[in-house]
């Protein structure tokens, strides 16, 4: 039974989420808005593009978006831990707050109320998810992003087909996140507890979330693709060092 501890997760998840540390980072360093450079996205990759636009160099521009892009992932991750620690420390051990907080997390970071519009794309808070599920769904998402941006080649639709496939991956492998999360700091029994039983089910509902919300922010892209304007990724590129060919 879902309690209402699902209702303050939202807001939680929400905060953490619209915290916008791309727009941040580059209103900082380079006393610019992140949303009048290049794709106006407020991420990594475009931390990185703002960086090469105010001629810094190539490493530092990679350096500065690459630890732009972890603290993203980190809230993903943290919105969803905090949530499950407070409501199993303090409240109705419920593990849906789980399918609240991740896309609220996601939601907050495409709709940032600090910046009072668009933010970014979602896909880094969306990892940060997957972590918090179990460590080995990034390097397999990554598998699966190459192998299906390799067939399909447009990132968008990539990103939605790759998360609903993991979703599916959930229902079957997703029930062992509490192993190590050590559950045991949050004074749970899990003998006691029905979370096995449906955390399966929680895992699956969350990535089926998180996938309309990252689709909330997609619409640009997919226009772009309708209307053949749309680059087409070439992620062997990547084994040849051209990571900006790969990706655009």
């Amino acid at each position: 039974m879902v309690s209402i501890d699902v209702l303050w997760a939202l807001g939680i998840g929400y905060l953490l989420g619209s915290i916008p540390f791309a727009w941040i980072i580059v209103k900082l360093w380079l006393r610019i808005d992140i949303r009048t450079v290049g794709s106006k996205n407020v991420g990594g990759r475009n931390v990185i593009r703002a960086f090469q636009a105010q001629g810094k160099s190539k490493g530092l521009a990679y350096t500065v978006g690459l630890i732009e892009a972890i603290m993203d992932i980190l809230k993903g991750f943290f919105a969803m831990w905090l949530c499950v620690y407070i409501s199993f420390t303090f409240s109705n051990s419920d593990p849906w707050v789980v399918a609240f907080a991740g896309p609220a997390a996601i939601l907050g970071h495409n709709w940032p109320i600090w910046l009072w519009g668009p933010g970014g794309k979602g896909v880094a808070t969306t990892l940060g998810s997957m972590i918090f599920f179990n460590p080995i769904f990034l390097p397999v998402w990554l598998v699966l992003f190459f192998v299906l941006g390799s067939a399909i080649m447009y990132s968008a639709i990539t990103y939605l087909v790759s998360f609903v496939v993991l979703g599916v991956i959930f229902i079957f492998w997703g029930t062992y996140i509490w192993d190590w999360i050590s559950p045991a700091n949050m004074h749970v029994d899990l003998n006691a507890s029905p979370v096995n039983d449906v955390f399966g089910w929680v895992a699956f509902a969350t990535m089926v979330a998180i996938t309309l919300v990252v689709l909330s922010r997609q619409g640009e892209n997919f226009r772009k693709i309708k209307s053949g304007e749309a680059g087409k990724m070439k992620l062997w590129k990547i084994f040849q060092g051209k990571a900006d060919e790969a990706l655009k």
